[in-house]
């Protein structure tokens, strides 16, 4: 019978290369003090990274540098909201950079939530954390949280580059994998859009295909 630690390795070796896990992801395998040591075990004898209190991963060589790679800094993100169970949401430009409406890459990722975090550094980037009024954080983990921050950030750039940043927020909200439950998201809760910016999610969805007649209104009607 395979030891907690044993359990812990092989579903992270199984798990999505770079994924950062807390020891709320090994819940059913033991006691949360079974899992602790397990954890503590692992990473004694260096078969696992510690990135930061209560987060590991497996580490992957680069190929090039012959290092360790820094861990997926959006999977640190999800992995600190499940940890703490708290609310994130990332910064504008770090969501449009995800999203490929930039070209700019930040040297820090801020993220917002509704906890005091101190910051992670992987490697040359760090990982900020912000503590913000809940009002600010109404779209955390919806499915169109990064497209409403990225789209906020955008609001000086739309005017100048529109062609191209609509082209790619249509084939984003048209993606067969997620798309529609993205378009459902802004579709069905354009009353927590800042007024400025529901016109504009308004012809986005206008031009995606399978968008449903809505009828206008607050939160929780459907768009025109």
């Amino acid at each position: 019978m395979q030891s907690v630690a044993d359990q812990i390795y092989h579903r992270m070796s199984d798990g999505p290369p770079n994924k950062a896990w807390t020891a709320r992801d090994f819940v059913d395998i033991g006691a949360r003090s079974a899992i602790d040591v397990g954890l503590h075990r692992l990473h004694g004898d260096q078969r696992i990274r510690r990135i930061d209190q209560g987060l590991y991963d497996i580490p992957h060589v680069n190929q090039l540098t012959k290092k360790p790679s820094p861990p997926d800094y959006k999977s640190v993100i999800d992995a600190v909201a499940r940890r703490d169970g708290s609310k994130v949401l990332v910064d504008g430009i770090t969501a449009a950079n995800n999203l490929g409406l930039t070209n700019a890459v930040p040297a820090k990722v801020t993220v917002w939530t509704d906890a005091r975090l101190k910051p992670i550094k992987l490697g040359h980037l760090t990982i900020d954390f912000r503590t913000v009024a809940p009002s600010r954080l109404v779209w955390a983990g919806r499915p169109a949280a990064q497209v409403v921050q990225a789209l906020i950030w955008l609001r000086d750039v739309l005017p100048s580059d529109q062609d191209q940043s609509k082209r790619r927020l249509v084939k984003i909200l048209n993606d067969p994998d997620y798309g529609r439950r993205i378009r459902d998201d802004l579709a069905t809760n354009l009353g927590d859009l800042p007024t400025w910016l529901v016109p504009t999610v308004k012809d986005l969805l206008r031009t995606t295909s399978d968008i449903p007649d809505h009828d206008p209104g607050s939160r929780g009607n459907p768009i025109p």
